[in-house]
């Protein structure tokens, strides 16, 4: 897993999440605010590195067959940034499905659920 760092811009290679500074930069001044955790929430640019490491585990970790999930490190991970796993696991589940709500849209914008129901009629 590799974390891609910029001055402004942390993200993940393996999970669509990212951490985004949010205030003037600076020595030790910059804010971040990870894409899966409530815009309130700010962190360090270490904590955002975390935040974005745990959101790979748990993405990556209970998708795969193996079960390669470690969930003392998960936990080890979420208490860093002052959270659960379970609560970061609700905040990426409602991100996946407002991505794939996206995705089952057309290119004007439409639903191809409410298309196929059509279809069916």
């Amino acid at each position: 897993m590799a974390i891609l760092d910029f001055d402004w811009l942390i993200s993940s290679d393996k999970a669509d999440e990212v951490a985004f500074r949010v205030d003037v930069p600076g020595e030790d001044r910059g804010r971040w605010v990870l894409s899966y955790l409530p815009t309130y929430r700010r962190l360090s640019r270490d904590e955002a590195i975390v935040g974005l490491r745990l959101a790979e585990m748990i993405l990556i970790g209970l998708s795969s067959p193996g079960g390669e999930f470690d969930a003392e490190v998960a936990t080890l991970h979420a208490e860093m940034i002052g959270v659960t796993v379970t609560d970061a696991m609700c905040w990426l589940a409602l991100r996946a499905t407002g991505r794939t709500r996206d995705a089952d849209r057309d290119e004007e914008g439409e639903s191809t659920a409410s298309t196929r129901r059509e279809a069916i009629r």
